[in-house]
């Protein structure tokens, strides 16, 4: 299992639902439901966006990859399911925070690049040398 990239992932999304929700665009009760949503909808996106990803192909081919954004909010809407303490407002606002949480996590990993397989091998090996 990758640490690192998981930890980078969940920071991602940490952000990325901060940033919505100070936006107006969902709710959490407190710092708490906010990292216990970051949590779960970290979950969500390793377990069943790949699922309904590969079921949705053909929208997301017939509307040239925005029906993405659907799947996104859809799994917004999975996480305020399981997590009483997270609220979404509205399908709109659902589909504005699910563009927001891919702008900030295209962002991160933009900026910080992303962590990859080798990059971890080479840091594991400078370690080991020292």
């Amino acid at each position: 299992m990758d640490w690192a990239r998981l930890a980078y992932g969940f920071a991602a999304n940490l952000v990325g639902i901060f940033l919505a929700s100070s936006l107006g665009l969902l709710h959490y009760n407190g710092f708490v439901s906010l990292l216990i949503a970051a949590v779960v909808f970290g979950i969500v996106n390793v377990l069943i966006r790949p699922v309904v990803t590969v079921l949705s192909l053909p929208a997301i081919i017939m509307t040239f990859g925005l029906f993405i954004f659907v799947v996104n909010a859809l799994m917004l809407w999975l996480t305020s399911i399981v997590v009483p303490s997270f609220d979404v407002i509205s399908f709109w606002h659902t589909i504005g925070a699910a563009v927001i949480i891919g702008i900030v996590n295209f962002g991160m990993h933009a900026l910080a690049g992303d962590v990859n397989r080798d990059q971890l091998t080479k840091a594991k090996e400078v370690h080991k040398q020292r």
